[in-house]
Parts: structure tokens; C-alpha cells; sequence
């Protein structure tokens, strides 16, 4: 087993063919809320960004000025393969940037990976301007199908990857995130008007034992519906919109 013994070398193996390699790519969903909340002149900043694909493509493709940081430094090759402004960081809790300096801050599945994610958002608003956007999402610990595999199966799904059951040990995932919970944290770093929301949960997709008769994950109408009411049992994963006050 290689030991990797820092973050950095951690997540260059991660966004490896060896590692992790996760397929990044937006979902439609996202790609909606960024468009809803994201104003098409906005300087951007990517905390996270990875290989550039989940966000930074997109919101460079529709006019928004774009910066992506990354611990990775393959992760941030990838990105600049791709065109893209991206830095390599060697800590998110210190980010490289003046105070007041984004329109708008995106940190997509990024949150439940760090060692201290309030330092990380403490310096997300610091380089937020007055009234900016923070676009970020994590997944729920409390879906619904992770309360039936921990109360009926006796297992916890950390939910990096298809291995993550058998192995959890090995998951990437170090921070669990309720809707309360991720609330709370934006809230006491001085974030406000904080929305959370859920996104992308399922139930046939969800299920096993139906998911062989229907190989979509995607929810019907009335799945979506109770999704916005109740994302704190029925989003697969969590957005939170939050904004730096005002001068």
C-alpha cells in the first residue's frame, strides 16, 4: 500500500488514473443554479477546482471571468490542458487572493474532503466582494437511503466512490454534511441569507434491487417536488447559496 503522507501528494495521486479519478463533469442542475445565481459578467473563483471540468468550463463558456485553485497540482495540468486559469494552493484555508476580490465563489464537493472546512469558508467570504455568491454543495449524510443502509443494514456509506462500503477507510470523504449542519457552519463564519437546498436524489435509481429493471437514476415529477420540500431526507447530495453582507 503507498503511503501518501500530505494532502497535496494525496490529491495528485486522486486525480490520477491510479487514484480516484473521478469523471467531473455539470449537471444539468448545476448548471442551472449557476446560471440563476451567477451574474453573466462575474469574476469567479473555483475553490476546488480539480481538473476544471465540473465548473470551469461552463461558466467560461458562458461569459463569467474564471480562476480555479487546487491542493492537486496534476489536477490543476488537467484544467490548463483545457484552457482554463488554474493555480495550484498548498492550503485552502489561506487563499491567494485580496480581500473583496469575487463576484462570485463556486466549491462544488470540495467541503467534505478538507481538514478544516470553516477556515476554508472564513477565507471564501474574505475574498468574496460585499452582497457576493457562494455556490457550494456536499453530500447529504442524511439521504435517505444512507439512514436505511446505517439503521437496517448496520453500515455507513462514506460515498466516495463504489468501493467505500467495503473499504470506508480508504474514502476521501473526512467531514459529513446535514442540511443543519452545513447551515450552521456558512452561519457562523458570517455568511447570510443562506438557502440549502437538495439535488440529484432518486428512489427506484437508489434502490438495488429495482435499479436492474430501470438502469436511470433519474426521479419522476413528484420525486423532484418532495426533494425541494424535504432536501434534508431526499437530496442525494446539498446546495447551499449563500452571500457575504453587505457594506
Amino acid at each position: 500500500m503507498t503511503q501518501l503522507t500530505d494532502p497535496g501528494t494525496y490529491y495528485d495521486n486522486y486525480w490520477s488514473p491510479d487514484g480516484f479519478s473521478p469523471a467531473s463533469n455539470l449537471s444539468p442542475f448545476l448548471a442551472g443554479l449557476f446560471d440563476s445565481r451567477i451574474r453573466p459578467d462575474a469574476v469567479c473563483l473555483d475553490v476546488g477546482c480539480g481538473d476544471g471540468q465540473t465548473a470551469g468550463i461552463w461558466l467560461r463558456e458562458h461569459g463569467r471571468s474564471y480562476v480555479g485553485v487546487d491542493i492537486s497540482e496534476s489536477g490543476v495540468a488537467a484544467a490548463r490542458a483545457l484552457g482554463l486559469d488554474a493555480r495550484v494552493i498548498p492550503d485552502a484555508t489561506s487563499l491567494p487572493f485580496e480581500n473583496d476580490s469575487f463576484d462570485a465563489i463556486v466549491c462544488v464537493e470540495v467541503l467534505e474532503h478538507l481538514f478544516a472546512p470553516a477556515l476554508t469558508s472564513a477565507e471564501m467570504l474574505r475574498v468574496l466582494k460585499p452582497n457576493g455568491v457562494l455556490v457550494a454543495t456536499v453530500p447529504n449524510v442524511a439521504y435517505w437511503r444512507r439512514r436505511f443502509e446505517l439503521m437496517i443494514l448496520g453500515r455507513f456509506d462514506p460515498f466516495g466512490d463504489g468501493l467505500s462500503v467495503e473499504q470506508p477507510w480508504r474514502d476521501p470523504h473526512i467531514r459529513f454534511f446535514s442540511v443543519g449542519a452545513l447551515r450552521r457552519m456558512l452561519r457562523s463564519v458570517g455568511f447570510w441569507n443562506i438557502q440549502i437546498g437538495g439535488h440529484e436524489g432518486a428512489f427506484v435509481g437508489d434502490l438495488p434491487c429495482l435499479r436492474r429493471v430501470r438502469a436511470s437514476r433519474s426521479s419522476s415529477r413528484s420525486y423532484r417536488l418532495l426533494e425541494r420540500r424535504l432536501p434534508a431526507i431526499m437530496g442525494l447530495r446539498l446546495h447551499a447559496i449563500a452571500y457575504k453582507p453587505g457594506i
